[in-house]
């Protein structure tokens, strides 16, 4: 775990101390894998537990990355949810973001041999949001 995982989990940690979140429904069909498409396999991944999971994938065959943010707690039910990614060296943050049931994304970038910050966040039923993003890793 890098050092800015830990100082957002360590914020988040506090946060979910004074929240009480709904009981979590099933989680959609969907995989990662469905998500992104053909030609993209899971190289990371990061829980924001109990929210959900954020999904790194790349493409080989054409130098992309794929995010997906998948929904655990209060999945069926549409509460604000995000995935992200950035390039090293660009200033665009690539984002999915809404009131979804069960996951945001796809979002897809080329970033290969570059460096990428991925994640994202989720939102509880009272609309408090939980962020949650790696370092810069994934250069190669």
């Amino acid at each position: 775990m890098t050092v800015s995982r830990v100082l957002v989990r360590a914020a988040m940690v506090t946060a979910l101390g004074a929240v009480f979140a709904a009981p979590a429904l099933p989680a959609s069909a969907a995989s990662p894998e469905s998500v992104c498409g053909s030609g993209y396999r899971i190289i990371d991944r990061m829980t924001d537990s109990p929210w959900g999971t954020y999904y790194l994938l790349y493409n080989g065959s054409n130098g992309h990355n794929c995010v997906v943010a998948m929904k655990d707690r209060g999945a069926g039910s549409s509460t604000f949810t995000e995935a992200r990614i950035q390039v090293a060296g660009s200033s665009t943050i690539h984002r999915d973001s809404g009131q979804y049931k069960s996951y945001a994304g796809p979002v897809r970038v080329y970033a290969n041999n570059k460096c990428v910050q991925w994640g994202g966040r989720f939102s509880d039923y009272t609309g408090q949001t939980f962020q949650t993003l790696s370092g810069w890793e994934h250069c190669s």
